[in-house]
């Protein structure tokens, strides 16, 4: 009954920010945090819950996969990989300094840097479907970057668990770039647009609510009068660090000031993948429940900020 109450809650509340005009995934997030631990305690967590959300993650990492035109990408690809490569630099950077200036530790401020170095491919995809710029060369250039970034920082989640595990990683951790991966191949095949449609149907429905409905369950306000200004400072770095990254990657290869600024902001939303890859902390012992709780909260600024950005922003090009 728990898990039915918090898929129909996050549906609900999802449904709700979407109208607002914030995306599904902060209303999701928030039905967790409200009707878990955090707030009204009416749900927990469960064993059954975190299968069905593992099923989640491996879902949206498959359909990411089959969103991703590699014809497209490869057409763009030094403008993508310009904007993706500065987008991951400039936070690996900038969050570990932040980071053990706040009084974290190595392990920790590092992986800060990792988890936001990765951008959301589907919010990103609906803000630029709603602005009809999803075939243009900036929506292109976006795209194609993000699905970069969000590779480079599976690939940094997945050799620092290693590193930190001390030479042992399960086929867990690997499994979101296998998945990714599968997704690629299939997206080959004449029937995928049909995959693509049932995945998302199904998805949207189940295992997609429960997952980010189960983030918010692990979230936390213990002490949160003690971390506000880490959650001020890191969300404020979460905006700037990809708006600026990313578009002085755009700049080098020569776009103008109009589109380099929107492909800033078009890379600051976290969502799903910066999710993901801190659930991958979580699951290798590097985050803590608490630590846990901080990186959600800036990540669910991130992504109600990104939003309000790229409107205007895009309006001009």
């Amino acid at each position: 009954m728990q898990i039915i109450f918090l898929l129909l809650i996050s549906i609900v509340l999802g449904w709700v920010t979407k109208k607002l005009g914030f995306a599904t995934v902060v209303g999701q997030l928030l039905a967790g945090v409200i009707i878990g631990p955090a707030l009204l305690g009416l749900v927990h967590e469960s064993h059954l819950l975190h299968l069905l959300s593992e099923a989640g993650v491996w879902l949206l990492m498959y359909n990411a996969g089959l969103e991703t035109d590699v014809g497209e990408l490869r057409q763009n690809f030094r403008a993508a990989n310009a904007v993706a490569v500065m987008g991951v630099l400039v936070p690996l950077i900038t969050f570990p300094m932040a980071a053990l200036w706040l009084g974290y530790g190595l392990t920790h401020a590092i992986f800060w840097g990792i988890v936001f170095a990765a951008t959301s491919i589907s919010i990103t995809i609906a803000v630029l479907s709603e602005q009809n710029k999803l075939g243009s060369k900036v929506g292109t250039v976006i795209l194609g970057a993000a699905v970069l970034d969000d590779i480079m920082a599976l690939i940094l989640v997945t050799v620092f668990s290693l590193f930190v595990g001390g030479g042992s990683l399960g086929i867990t951790s690997l499994m979101p770039i296998i998945i990714f991966g599968l997704g690629l191949l299939s997206r080959q095949f004449v029937f995928s647009g049909q995959v693509l449609h049932y995945t998302e149907l199904i998805g949207n429905w189940s295992v997609f609510p429960l997952f980010f409905g189960s983030i918010g369950l692990a979230v936390t306000f213990d002490g949160i009068e003690k971390t506000w200004p880490i959650i001020i400072v890191m969300s404020l770095l979460a905006v700037a660090s990809k708006f600026m990254g990313a578009g002085l990657g755009a700049k080098l290869v020569k776009l103008n000031r109009h589109e380099s600024r929107a492909i800033g902001a078009g890379m600051i939303s976290r969502g799903e993948m910066a999710l993901i890859i801190a659930q991958i902390g979580v699951g290798a012992h590097i985050l803590s429940a608490g630590v846990f709780s901080e990186f959600v909260l800036v990540i669910m600024i991130a992504t109600i900020v990104a939003p309000l950005l790229m409107r205007p922003l895009f309006a001009k090009i």
